[in-house]
């Protein structure tokens, strides 16, 4: 576990500068959705881009990896519905789904690289394709149904904020590149690389300004659960699917840690918009990103044991 302890400590690292930068006011507390929409809108896209193009899929269990990561989240979704008699009201019962089957896949990419090499981070880049439009799609529906929110959201407006997301289009495009042999060399290629190696920072940085610590003491006994579903319950799962589906050795460890990151900050967001218990999602958010450091080296080490 040692390898993935040394790369975790940078990153939470960077996380910690992120939350001193916005709790000492060095950075303005107005300037942070700034540097969110910078990262997601055009850092981050050309990183996935940079790697999906370039990556050498030959030897990877591509096809069985992502049916795996689609079944993970599509499972994780069914034990999260299965739980929707608990004694809890809509809005909170919105966070508690969130948070199973959302994940900080920017925690995933900062790590991969150190700790799976080149075609870890290739299959981990390649997986936000298929499970962005899934995720999204799951928690935008049970917000409609369950969400205190009086407006309903626009089907047709969901649609295309779906389908025009920045992710899945450099993706998709980064898919294209490398089956066609496009942009593997030259000045795309080198911008692309060279604008990607400044999203993780940024983003890890943003991670960290977003941390609430007080909201930790929002429904502790529904947060616990939660908590239990993302970093203990998922990475069983995913762990289980791609066994049975014959995934193993370096795509294996990749998929369990997917399953194991963190709350993705996207959420607080959505729960925010859509009437969700917004508190308690981001208890969820801050409380998995800390307990992370310790369970996500467990579940790569089983992985790979």
């Amino acid at each position: 576990m040692t390898p993935v302890f040394d790369a975790l400590v940078p990153i939470f690292g960077v996380i910690g500068i992120g939350w001193a930068l916005r709790k000492s006011r060095l950075v303005r507390l107005e300037l942070w959705p700034g540097v969110n929409r910078l990262s997601y809108q055009a850092l981050l896209p050309a990183l996935l881009f940079s790697v999906i193009s370039t990556a050498d899929y030959a030897g990877l269990p591509a096809g069985p990896f992502l049916a795996a990561a689609v079944l993970g989240f599509a499972s994780m979704g069914a034990i999260a519905l299965a739980l929707k008699p608990l004694p809890v009201d809509g809005p909170a019962y919105t966070s508690l789904f969130q948070g199973a089957v959302r994940w900080n896949g920017f925690v995933l990419l900062a790590l991969a690289l150190s700790v799976f090499g080149e075609e870890g981070a290739a299959l981990a880049a390649l997986v936000f394709a298929p499970t962005v439009p899934l995720i999204n799609v799951m928690c935008v529906a049970v917000l409609t149904v369950w969400g205190a929110s009086e407006t309903k959201p626009d089907i047709r407006r969901v649609t295309m904020r779906i389908v025009t997301n920045p992710l899945i289009l450099a993706c998709l495009a980064g898919a294209a590149a490398n089956a066609l042999g496009w942009f593997q060399t030259g000045p795309i290629a080198d911008t692309a690389a060279l604008a990607g190696r400044a999203a993780l920072p940024l983003i890890l940085l943003a991670i960290g300004a977003g941390l609430d610590f007080s909201a930790l003491r929002a429904r502790p006994r529904l947060l616990a659960l939660s908590v239990t579903l993302k970093l203990m319950v998922a990475p069983a799962i995913f762990y289980g699917i791609g066994t049975l589906l014959g995934v193993e050795g370096l795509a294996l460890a990749v998929l369990t840690a997917i399953g194991a990151t963190p709350g993705a900050a996207a959420s607080y967001v959505l729960a925010s918009e859509m009437g969700g218990d917004a508190r308690l999602m981001a208890g969820h958010v801050t409380a998995t990103t800390l307990i992370a450091f310790a369970t996500l080296p467990f579940w790569v080490w089983i992985a790979t044991g």
